[in-house]
């Protein structure tokens, strides 16, 4: 991660804290800034305000190398943000700061980081190699930490100011679909579901599959609004399964048929009275589509097997849930960032780890080279339009894929405030980890090195790896990124992931 060149001698305290060097030319930097306002003005101010906190997450992973190698004695000649041709910098003392034209990240250049490295002699006491290996891991593991620390604050900062859900999941809803059981029942935004058929209702994902099971029965609710407790009873409707949405060509999981030819369907029993001997058939279907605000008619539906799907439906009611929020205090939403932040670790560990298999790997390539097909049939339109849904549906997610710095941006651009701050954390999450895979170039590729370089000393005997033999895997492994991180970019061009 970072690259070291020899640098004249240090000059003393005292000259470094007063002699500061300033290049007179700013017009690299006001174009920088121009670009992010004209990103603002342009296309959105959600947009420019994520890509400044990309930037500032850059900058501060950076700055917890540079801190604790200043700290541990180590000497620092560059600290720059972004890559490419040089816009503006200033030296101050021994350390060159400034900002480049590609912000694809950040770099602190500490002298001595390997034996290929060339060192001034005056210097080699200063240098990376030379520190103890507590000091190493120190400086190398900062910028994770750094991201840690991060994601620990905005965590903490979203209890404290929006809430957190308490523990027994309360929900109300938020919506209603159109043409639905709840839109007949008059469920509106703001009423509480207390019991489905006479089961209670203790969370939206258990509320859901007490609805799932009962596509097509009369089912009595129980909901309460403005401290009114109301009860009703209403069919709930359906919408395909996989398998049922394969026995017409055009349609996806979770569309809900509404009609066939003008004749109101409700179940799928309704559906094989209608189209009963018109396998093959074209018709036009009234689907309420999955990702879409309004039913809309589908033209020339082929008609397909439908006959011998086993589970073709589950029940559908139609309700969007919002959680309902518990205020904590200021140590209540520290102690929440810490526990939260803890299991997100798991959670990025293990997605790593899943993404990284060979299958996993295989079937992201493979989707994002697939990702461009001719949309001229009705099977394509079908599958563009289950990327279409997927990517307006979070509890839906494409775990097969990682984001790129564009997707995340984008993400970010169409959140909420407090969307983008839960996404900055789980980023800052995420990266860190990354970060710390035993992997050369990664930080925890110095890790291992270093480690490994501790234990082989063991005994009196200094070891020290020759980096000669590392560059290979080191190229190896950076190659590998480029190309995960151009077939990401891709795919969130042509199947971006969206937070609704």
């Amino acid at each position: 991660m970072h690259t070291e060149t020899p640098v004249p001698p240090p000059e003393s305290d005292s000259a470094s804290a007063i002699d500061t060097e300033t290049t007179n030319d700013f017009s690299g930097l006001i174009l920088m800034i121009a670009a992010i306002l004209a990103l603002g003005v342009l296309a959105s101010w959600g947009w420019a305000f994520f890509v400044v906190a990309l930037i500032v997450m850059i900058f501060m992973h950076e700055l917890g190398h540079y801190l604790t190698a200043r700290w541990t004695g180590m000497k620092v000649t560059e600290f720059f943000i972004g890559f490419g041709p040089q816009l503006w910098s200033f030296r101050k003392g021994e350390t060159e700061y400034g900002v480049k034209g590609i912000p694809a990240g950040a770099y602190v250049r500490i002298i001595g980081m390997n034996n290929l490295d060339p060192v001034e002699p005056g210097d080699e006491q200063r240098s990376y190699r030379i520190k103890s290996w507590p000091r190493k891991m120190l400086v190398v593991s900062a910028g994770s930490a750094m991201h840690f620390i991060m994601a620990i604050v905005l965590l903490a900062v979203l209890a404290l100011f929006y809430g957190v859900q308490n523990d027994d999941g309360a929900w109300q809803v938020s919506r209603t679909s159109q043409a639905s059981a709840a839109a007949e029942l008059g469920i509106e935004p703001g009423d509480v579901i207390l019991s489905v058929g006479g089961e209670e209702v203790s969370g939206f994902l258990q509320f859901g599959d007490l609805v799932r099971a009962r596509g097509g029965e009369l089912t009595e609710f129980t909901w309460e609004r403005n401290g009114e407790v109301i009860t009703d009873s209403v069919v709930i409707g359906s919408r395909l399964t996989g398998e049922g949405a394969d026995a017409f060509q055009g349609l996806i999981e979770r569309d809900r048929i509404l009609a066939i030819e003008g004749t109101d369907v409700t179940s799928w029993d309704d559906i094989l009275l209608v189209l009963e001997g018109r396998e093959g058939e074209f018709v036009d279907i009234t689907v309420d589509p999955v990702g879409e605000q309004s039913p809309r008619v589908m033209v020339d539906v082929e008609i397909l097997d439908i006959t011998s799907v086993e589970n073709p439906t589950v029940g559908f009611f139609g309700v969007g849930d919002e959680p309902l929020l518990d205020n904590l205090g200021l140590f209540a939403s520290a102690w929440h960032g810490v526990t939260t932040f803890g299991e997100w670790i798991v959670v990025s560990g293990e997605a790593l780890v899943q993404f990284f298999t060979p299958s996993t790997l295989g079937n992201f390539l493979s989707d994002t080279l697939g990702g461009g097909a001719d949309l001229t049939t009705a099977t394509d339109v079908a599958e563009q339009r289950e990327i279409n849904s997927r990517a307006l549906d979070i509890r839906n997610p494409d775990e097969e894929r990682i984001l790129s710095i564009y997707g995340a941006a984008r993400l970010g651009a169409n959140a909420s405030f407090e969307g983008q701050l839960q996404l900055l954390a789980i980023l800052n999450i995420f990266i860190g980890v990354f970060n710390l895979l035993p992997l050369p170039p990664l930080d925890g590729g110095h890790v291992a090195i270093g480690t490994y370089e501790r234990l082989r000393s063991i005994g009196g005997r200094k070891h020290e790896v020759d980096y000669a033999r590392v560059l290979p895997l080191t190229y190896a492994v950076f190659a590998f990124l480029v190309v995960i991180g151009v077939f990401a970019l891709a795919r969130d061009i042509i199947d971006p992931i969206d937070i609704g």
